[in-house]
């Protein structure tokens, strides 16, 4: 086994699900609700794991620390303030709760990329995978900023920090990209992500 990542792995696990039309974080994807199989993984690869969410009572079965936005409701900018003040180490991965399919090989390539940048980030077509990244300290100060000026876009902070890319064949060695970032939006997402994981078990 390998040793454990010397990183806070932070499992973003707020968002409405305003598509899904339930908690998509509690879908149960071959018998274990999304968050629990995320949780399950990042507890055997971080040395430190924290579930960012506002509704702490939903997720305490999980037992890991939570932690909540500063301020509600501003979005996944606000989830990257939060694990990051968490954080024990320089630098934290961070993934959407309802992304199935994370691997960990990627993920221990990039937060071994992190050392002297900001942001490790991978890229699909010149389109930036901004939930499924590592972020460092060093972008707290424009993160917070950003978010008491409501500029909510989590990548409004790239060009304001020292950013590494994962793209093209680098990014190809770890798999189909379609699968390495595939997230359950709607119920034809998971319908796709149930056929996709009974394929592949």
């Amino acid at each position: 086994m390998d040793p454990k990542l010397q990183a806070c792995g932070v499992i973003l696990a707020g968002g409405r699900s305003t598509r899904m039309g339930s908690n998509k974080a509690l879908l149960e994807l071959e018998g274990e609700p999304l968050v629990s199989r995320l949780a399950r993984r990042f507890t055997g690869w971080f040395e430190q794991v924290v579930v960012v969410t506002n509704t702490p009572d939903e997720y305490a079965f999980l037992q890991l620390p939570m932690v909540g936005d500063r301020i509600p409701g501003l979005g996944p900018l606000g989830g990257l303030e939060a694990g990051l003040r968490a954080s024990r180490f320089e630098h934290a991965f961070f993934c959407a709760v309802d992304m199935p399919f994370v691997d960990e090989a990627l993920v221990r390539f990039m937060v071994g990329e992190a050392r002297g940048y900001d942001i490790v980030v991978p890229a699909v077509d010149g389109e930036f995978e901004p939930m499924h990244a590592v972020y460092g300290k060093g972008c707290l100060p424009f993160i917070t900023r950003n978010l008491d000026s409501r500029r909510l876009r989590l990548v409004s902070i790239f060009d304001e920090v020292r950013v590494r890319v994962v793209e093209g064949e680098e990014l190809l060695r770890f798999g189909d990209p379609a699968r390495l970032f595939f997230n359950c939006n709607t119920p034809a997402d998971w319908e796709q992500a149930r056929l996709r994981a009974r394929q592949e078990g």
